[in-house]
């Protein structure tokens, strides 16, 4: 009985010894869980930027801001269920995005026909005025609170707004908000146009230049253009030029200068110093290089081309950070420079929809409504008597580029993007 007690009583106390020492092992264990998943927080902090715009990748109401209905054209359609011609526009959008044989661009004029008339023509008799004069509608605006195809509500961001934003931005995550703009000077004008509206407010420098506080923007024109920051209160910029965006970077030489190699990077998760950090947005354009060195035919094949190089590493990259596409907007074909017909510009938005649609690339066509509408109305000025009296910044005497209007409102389509979450705007404002 005593020797049956005495190997009941070492089980026992074996027992106990292993149940402290599994314990022990437990608590180990969860302590090491826990250090690797605030290790992987963190650095999925560092790598894949802000963690307030995560959920806006899988919002399709923000996403809707971007893409005209990212929510579904039926929801787009019902916003006028009664007009005829806008259910035919949305209907007829929807089929050319899935059927390559239907041209894209027409649906989008008749969508921007809804946009109100920012520039008009004052036609008051002589009699009752010092003379005639073309005039912005002072009113309106192109980054105004809503478009027409819009399920939810835009806010209009002063350069006070967004100061406050991107320095909250940096208080919350110890972090600049990061975008990246690449590609030709159709990206290139949005980023100057940011820096121009905002830089009393956010006091941009230039950290290769001697001058700490050089708010100008003529070093987005300079020969070298890889890699250029300009860094503000809470937020950092980056140009990455890029002529054709399948080669790789090559500083010796613009004209034949590419991003593939950065893209690359960033899609692997590994960038190198060279690159900058992953930026929370990158605003992206195959640009007009391609399209106005060759006849329609060759320039849409070298575009293919090109996207079939460059579609799966954008694909990648868009698990990364939210990816923008641009939508090509039409030229001003009286003023063309160069034989870049708007045929093959839509032939070439059409190829990206049939080989970005089903991924987390965002095709950026809303931005191509609003050119569209200036497009109308610069053709309506330009065969005027008053012609001469345009002023250079409503873009009407440039043949590719869009106007101030346009960039102001591509801009306050990324700060509403960027910042109404931070703000605490309500539901009803996108990506809030």
């Amino acid at each position: 009985m005593l020797k049956f007690a005495l190997v009941f009583l070492l089980v026992f106390t074996l027992s106990v010894i292993m149940f402290l020492y599994d314990a022990r092992n437990l608590v180990t264990d969860q302590v090491k869980l826990t250090d690797v998943s605030m290790s992987t927080v963190h650095e999925s902090n560092s790598v894949h930027g802000l963690i307030h715009l995560k959920p806006h990748t899988q919002s399709c109401k923000c996403h809707s801001m971007f893409t005209i209905g990212a929510c579904g054209m039926e929801e787009v359609a019902s916003l006028r269920g009664n007009d005829a011609l806008w259910v035919s526009a949305t209907a007829g959008l929807n089929r050319a995005r899935l059927e390559q044989d239907i041209l894209m661009m027409p649906h989008l004029q008749t969508i921007s026909n809804y946009l109100p008339q920012l520039f008009k023509l004052n036609t008051t008799p002589v009699a009752m005025m010092n003379s005639d004069e073309a005039q912005v509608n002072k009113y309106i605006s192109r980054a105004s609170e809503s478009l027409p195809f819009l399920l939810c509500n835009m806010h209009l961001y002063t350069p006070a707004d967004v100061g406050k934003c991107t320095r909250k931005i940096l208080e919350d995550t110890g972090q600049p908000l990061r975008i990246a703009f690449i590609g030709d000077s159709r990206v290139r004008n949005t980023m100057e146009q940011i820096i121009r509206s905002t830089q009393h407010e956010i006091k941009y420098r230039l950290p290769r230049e001697p001058n700490e506080q050089n708010t100008s923007v003529e070093f987005l024109n300079q020969k070298s253009k890889i890699n250029i920051p300009a860094i503000g209160d809470g937020i950092e910029l980056r140009l990455h030029w890029s002529a054709y965006l399948d080669l790789d970077r090559n500083p010796k030489d613009v004209s034949q200068q590419g991003a593939k190699d950065l893209l690359e990077a960033w899609s692997r998760g590994t960038p190198g110093p060279d690159d900058g950090p992953i930026p929370d947005m990158a605003y992206i354009t195959s640009g007009m290089w391609d399209a106005s060195m060759f006849p329609e035919d060759a320039a849409a094949d070298g575009f293919i081309s090109t996207l079939e190089k460059m579609a799966p590493i954008l694909k990648k990259l868009a698990t990364r950070t939210i990816v923008l596409w641009h939508i090509h907007g039409p030229i001003k074909e009286w003023l063309a420079l160069r034989d870049v017909p708007n045929g093959a510009l839509d032939i070439m938005n059409r190829v990206s929809w049939r080989w970005l649609r089903d991924s987390n690339v965002w095709l950026w066509d809303s931005r191509t409504v609003l050119m569209l509408r200036e497009l109308s109305e610069c053709m309506y000025l330009n065969q005027s008597t008053l012609n001469t009296q345009i002023p250079t910044e409503w873009g009407c005497s440039d043949f590719q580029h869009a106007g101030k209007d346009v960039e102001d409102a591509a801009a306050n389509m990324l700060w509403n993007l960027a910042c109404n979450k931070v703000l605490e705007f309500s539901s009803e404002h996108c990506c809030a």
